[in-house]
């Protein structure tokens, strides 16, 4: 499966940005924000990446370092074959002397250049990203343009660069799921219930008081039943609850993330809290099926 949606999503990855080129005339792999982020490249990257390692996490197979390596491969196939693939189709109108993209033109290959010879695949590549300025923009307003031999490779790095890590980064949002090497499988998760971060002391010393326990005397049933999955809560700060199981060796977890407001006064989780916790596998099925959680 691994091999087959890699396949795909890297015919996806050189194409679309082949397409927008061919149709628009604008370069997607070159777009960035911040004048040095490359976030055009980094999508392209991902949508390299994403194919594969989903396929490997539906296959159930962990993903180390040998695939990264396989990902870093794919980025760089994504390249060759976006700059190839768009370099078959550009043409220059004999009348302007403009570069066109068409499928029927005056192709590029037959033209020579004092400075560079004859405009093959590599020459012509290397003739575009030291003479092709660069346009700068700030709120939509054109603030400049460089054209200097120099800033064009070290851009032609950045987007390079921006594949490779977007390729990868597709991979680490696989790997973040949580596997059980005893059963080589990944784990089931779902999203079962949240509840106000006002209410969350309260909350912790009870299950503290539930993983501590020699007894049954407080079952993990008792202790969620009054909370469920409250979408008002969204929108203020709140503790999130995520189960995670695995259906082969019967074990389950809690996983409790916390979303405050950061200083722009937007939600976002607290990565300094960090709280997981094991529980009783056959009563934590019992909750989700009699809150009819699927």
């Amino acid at each position: 499966m691994s091999i087959f949606l890699g396949l795909l999503s890297l015919i996806v990855s050189i194409l679309l940005p082949v397409l927008i080129l061919f149709f628009t005339g604008f370069e997607a792999l070159h777009f960035s924000i911040f004048f040095i982020i490359p976030i055009g490249a980094l999508l392209i990257g991902y949508i390299c990446g994403y194919g594969y390692y989903k396929g490997l996490f539906k296959s159930n197979v962990f993903i180390t370092g040998r695939h990264y390596f396989i990902g870093f491969i794919l980025s760089l196939i994504c390249i060759f074959g976006i700059e190839y693939t768009s370099y078959m189709f550009t043409c220059i109108n004999p009348q302007t002397m403009e570069i066109v993209y068409t499928l029927d033109g005056d192709h590029v290959s037959n033209y020579y250049s004092e400075d560079y010879g004859q405009l093959d695949f590599f020459t012509y590549k290397k003739y575009m990203i030291e003479n092709t300025p660069i346009s700068f923009s700030y709120k939509a307003r054109s603030i400049g343009d460089i054209s200097n031999p120099t800033v064009g490779w070290v851009f032609a790095i950045i987007d390079t660069l921006g594949i490779i890590i977007g390729c990868l980064l597709a991979g680490k949002s696989q790997k973040n799921h949580p596997y059980c090497h005893t059963c080589k499988l990944y784990k089931k998760e779902k999203e079962i219930l949240n509840f106000s971060k006002g209410d969350g002391l309260a909350f912790f010393e009870e299950l503290e008081s539930y993983s501590s326990q020699d007894t049954n005397d407080l079952s993990i049933n008792t202790l969620l039943s009054p909370f469920t999955l409250d979408e008002s809560l969204e929108k203020e700060e709140h503790f999130l609850c995520t189960l995670i199981y695995c259906n082969s060796c019967k074990k389950a977890s809690l996983k409790f993330e916390l979303y405050e407001f950061n200083s722009k006064n937007k939600l976002e989780i607290n990565t300094d809290f960090n709280y997981l916790i094991d529980v009783n596998y056959d009563e934590i099925k019992s909750f989700i099926s009699s809150t009819a959680i699927a």
